[in-house]
């Protein structure tokens, strides 16, 4: 005779209409959750015969004292883009996979990476290794291309996690670099410096691809909203030829490029002496810059260390195949100063 199904926080949080991280805080009474709800989802949790399960309980005391807990469990990192050579050594991926990492030996797991594209894994071969691995939980790193390769994974035996924004083809859990919260930060800082007339420097993709947060950021924060529709200028849409005359027409006396990258395409004179008087910033600020712009620096790190911890959750919860209801968390990235970027150059 086999036994019931052991009742888990999905069960309770489908039952409650609530999400299986609120059942978890309102199980440990926690202050963020209600007192009413937490008796509600309490009393739900009794009636329906659920069991803490003490294996995840000793672990999670770990983690709150901050120790490491020692285990066989592993996390599979998936490279969207980049081979062995470019993830080992770009300091995007290192820091992101860094961040993984620390998080991962906290939570008694090790990372294993997998490059199905330069190993040319279909989806299918790379589901039977996980298996064969006893892998459970998988991270897939940013994809700035989006998505092409064949990931069509056995998606019920795992708990998924995305890094970045790119599209897939099937939703899943996601956690993503706050790009509404970055554009709106550094509008606050130029205007605080007294730029009245900001323009941005972006592209119709990445826009798309954030569901239009960059310009919503931009229009809904900018010091004057009928005229901030004008001071956008899409690299991706005009000829960057086009940008000295466009520059000339609108006269803007700050401008804020939504990648590094985007300067060798638009230099000029003109914006050469906007960067020298430091009215010239950047939604994306890194390390070792030799322009040394201002700006907001996106913390992938911390994004993989989220990920770490709610594909471990998904996993403990027995969270496994594509969510009814996908979570999409967004990390705030951290204003760098000038001074920072020259220093590090």
């Amino acid at each position: 005779m086999s036994l019931p199904p052991r009742c888990t926080l999905k069960h309770i949080a489908a039952k409650a209409g609530v999400a299986v991280s609120t059942v978890s805080y309102a199980l440990r009474n926690h202050p963020s959750i209600p007192p009413e709800t937490c008796h509600r989802i309490q009393s739900l949790a009794t009636r329906l015969g659920y069991r803490p399960d003490p294996q995840i309980s000793a672990l999670m005391a770990h983690i709150g004292r901050g120790r490491p807990v020692h285990s066989s469990g592993r996390i599979a990192i998936v490279w969207m883009q980049g081979r062995r050579t470019q993830t080992r050594s770009e300091t995007f991926f290192v820091q992101m996979r860094e961040g993984a990492t620390v998080r991962a030996r906290l939570r008694g797991y090790l990372l294993e990476d997998f490059w199905p594209t330069e190993d040319r894994l279909s989806g299918a071969r790379l589901s039977g290794i996980l298996r064969a691995r006893g892998i459970s939980s998988v991270i897939f790193s940013p994809s700035i291309e989006g998505v092409t390769a064949d990931y069509r994974l056995d998606w019920d035996q795992f708990a998924c996690v995305v890094l970045g924004h790119a599209r897939w083809p099937v939703e899943l859990h996601r956690i993503a670099h706050d790009h509404y919260h970055a554009v709106c930060e550094c509008l606050q800082r130029m205007t605080a410096l007294g730029v009245t007339r900001p323009a941005i420097v972006l592209t119709e993709e990445i826009n798309l691809r954030t569901d239009s947060a960059v310009k919503a950021a931009f229009m809904t924060h900018h010091p004057s909203e009928a005229k901030a529709r004008s001071l956008i200028f899409a690299l991706d849409q005009r000829n960057p030829r086009e940008f000295p005359g466009w520059l000339r027409t609108h006269e803007p006396d700050g401008i804020l490029l939504l990648q590094r990258e985007m300067w060798s395409s638009i230099q000029t004179p003109s914006l050469e002496r906007l960067r020298g008087a430091g009215r010239v910033w950047c939604a994306n600020w890194q390390a070792g810059d030799p322009l040394g712009l201002p700006g907001i620096q996106q913390r992938y790190d911390l994004a993989a260390r989220a990920a770490v911890d709610l594909v471990t959750g998904l996993e403990q919860s027995r969270s496994f195949g594509l969510p009814d209801h996908p979570q999409w968390v967004q990390i705030r990235g951290d204003w760098r100063e000038s001074s920072e970027a020259a220093a590090e150059s």
